[in-house]
């Protein structure tokens, strides 16, 4: 197969892609280094090239890290689980499975097959490796995928494709990455078939559209800049001016309440020093009195407590009294009587669990 002229390399990182934008697939090394690229489009290879001398965008781009790299396990998880809840199950079910502790590795779950999910662990230090090595080669990857996974699930036994001294070997619920000679006794005496290159060329573009894994999910997922479009930024502008509007009115909404109720305060207290000394329209002994009256009483009186009181422009005070009997509220009545004043009592209820009952104190 001919090769075709790699256009001018462009270092500007991509922002966002089209959907039908033609998809840049890179093979990088252990190291992050790319090796070399396919620029695949609807009719598959429209490109190639070596190294980070990459094709003019737009184009959304592919990482294929090394399978060796990358340890695949196929678990066997609930149906239905969010992509937290998995990754969640997958980490408590692979907590014995590798020798480097959990949280020193990046987990990514991939989509079910044949029954079992593919759960991948890779040293969080390689991927961050991997991303800020292509992100100085002006590629910012939309998707990583480990290279065996770029393999099609064959129907029967396995395939390999071989990476030089590697082969990269995908089966149903299987894939990895191994030298054959290793992966020989893995096998047994099953069949493997040799994928080569024209193959994979012919079937990759449809397989890196929808990988069966992402390592780009949880802490290394692509996190894209927010823009708003014109009608949008129209819209928002909009909302922020009403709910400024808004903010503006309760302020002085509430100013204003404060105001009115401050006034009022002031209209009644001088009323009530028009009206006389204490506050009485008749020119009684007024609030004071009659107060001190009724706290001394409360105070001598066993078993009464004083829960409200207020004062009428009459001059009289009406107070809300809790007690235990009868016989304790004609005793405080009988206080207060006996300092010159009359406590007219009402009917006695229950509140709170205790007798209750409103009393008048007036001169």
């Amino acid at each position: 197969m001919g090769a075709k002229a790699a256009p001018a390399k462009m270092k500007t990182l991509p922002t966002e892609t089209d959907a039908s934008a033609p998809t840049l697939l890179l093979h990088v090394d252990a190291d992050g280094a790319i090796e070399r690229w396919l620029l695949l489009d609807s009719s598959g290879v429209a490109g190639r090239g070596a190294g980070d001398s990459l094709p003019d965008q737009p184009w959304r781009s592919v990482l294929a890290v090394p399978g060796e790299r990358v340890a695949i396990h196929w678990l066997d998880l609930a149906d239905g689980l969010a992509p937290a809840q998995a990754a969640a199950a997958a980490r408590l079910m692979l907590a014995d499975a590798s020798a480097e502790p959990l949280a020193a590795l990046h987990l990514a779950v991939g989509r079910p097959e044949r029954g079992l999910t593919p759960v991948a662990l890779v040293p969080s230090a390689e991927m961050v490796r991997w991303l800020e090595r292509t992100a100085a080669a002006g590629v910012e990857a939309d998707s990583v995928v480990p290279t065996p996974l770029l393999l099609p699930v064959p129907e029967t036994a396995h395939i390999v494709r071989l990476r030089g001294s590697v082969g990269d070997f995908r089966g149903a619920a299987s894939a990895f990455s191994l030298e054959p000679e290793l992966a020989a006794p893995l096998l047994g005496d099953e069949a493997v078939a040799e994928y080569d290159e024209a193959t994979f060329e012919g079937e990759i573009a449809a397989i890196v559209a929808a990988p069966p894994i992402d390592l780009r999910q949880g802490s290394f997922a692509r996190r894209r800049p927010w823009r708003l479009q014109g009608g949008h930024a129209r819209r928002a502008g909009l909302l922020l001016l009403v709910l400024a509007v808004l903010s503006l009115a309760v302020q002085v909404a509430t100013i204003l309440s404060y105001t009115f109720a401050a006034d009022r305060l002031r209209t009644e207290a001088d009323a009530l020093a028009v009206q006389g000394r204490g506050g009485a329209a008749d020119g009684g002994p007024g609030f004071a009195a009659a107060a001190a009256v009724l706290f001394d009483a409360v105070r001598s009186t066993p078993n009464v407590e004083l829960t409200r009181i207020e004062y009428r422009p009459d001059g009289s005070l009406a107070a809300t009294i809790m007690l235990d009997a009868p016989a304790t509220l004609d005793s405080l009545r009988g206080r207060i009587e006996a300092r010159g004043f009359r406590a007219v009592a009402g009917e006695t209820r229950t509140a709170g669990g205790r007798p209750t009952a409103d009393l008048t104190v007036r001169a």
